[in-house]
């Protein structure tokens, strides 16, 4: 027989051994990563202030015409949950911006256009005739990049007839293709290269400089703090103990 939902909670969550057949759960299905954040998280909420008059009219938002005691029974949460759940994204947000907003457009410049959106065209095989032929082919007008692409690629992108992007330049490896991209004039062919196993072909689609506008300011305060979040979550994982947090809103 199968038990309801709330009856299986509730032989989970009760008697002496629910902490321990909860942690056994945890364990099992690898989820301390997922549970360190997320404590990492509610802690930076804990630390910054948000005003009553923000979190009630987040709740009217979420609640809508639905009363507060079904919201709160069909997520099983209490009251403090609910706050907890919609105070964590601005916490968050106020947090990075309090910690990682000055000198923002410092990091930006460091990255050395590393932001800068790419589409570009790959074509790679391992034989070396082959990628001769092809890119001779190309030369004379014989075909199109994204038929050879198509027929011939060797690697996941002929799926998409070659087409890679868009995606940040200075996500691309090895960085030596990266550097062959910023080479070329959109439509123009790089012939073949050795690139580890592979050779490669390459045509520029599109290469679009990032600006450090407000969208680049708020993509890169959300990796830092990825990385700040995940860095403290390591420490965690391998039995350290990380900096205490602090939150200033006036620095």
């Amino acid at each position: 027989m199968t038990l309801p939902l709330a009856s299986s909670l509730d032989l989970l969550t009760a008697g002496p051994d629910a902490d321990q057949a909860v942690m056994a759960l945890v364990r099992r299905m690898e989820l301390w990563p997922q549970l360190l954040r997320r404590q990492q998280e509610e802690l930076i909420t804990a630390l910054v202030p948000i005003e009553p008059s923000w979190l009630q009219q987040q709740r009217q938002d979420f609640l809508g015409d639905e009363p507060l005691d079904q919201v709160l029974a069909r997520h099983r949460w209490l009251e403090s949950d609910l706050d907890l759940h919609l105070a964590r994204p601005e916490a968050l947000r106020r947090f990075a911006e309090e910690r990682f907003g000055p000198g923002l457009e410092e990091t930006f410049m460091a990255a050395q256009g590393g932001h800068d959106q790419i589409i570009y065209s790959l074509l790679r095989v391992r034989d070396g005739g082959l990628a001769r032929e092809l890119w001779i082919r190309l030369e004379e007008g014989e075909a199109t990049f994204a038929e050879l692409a198509s027929s011939f690629g060797e690697g996941p992108e002929a799926a998409r007839k070659g087409v890679i992007g868009p995606v940040p330049i200075g996500s691309i490896a090895p960085p030596e293709l990266a550097q062959l991209l910023r080479t070329l004039q959109p439509g123009e062919v790089h012939p073949p290269r050795q690139l580890g196993e592979w050779l490669v072909l390459l045509r520029l689609e599109q290469l679009t400089p990032a600006r450090f506008d407000a969208a680049m300011r708020t993509f890169l305060l959300n990796q830092q703090l990825e990385a700040f979040l995940e860095g403290r979550v390591q420490q965690l994982l391998r039995g350290e103990q990380p900096d205490d947090l602090q939150y200033d809103p006036r620095s």
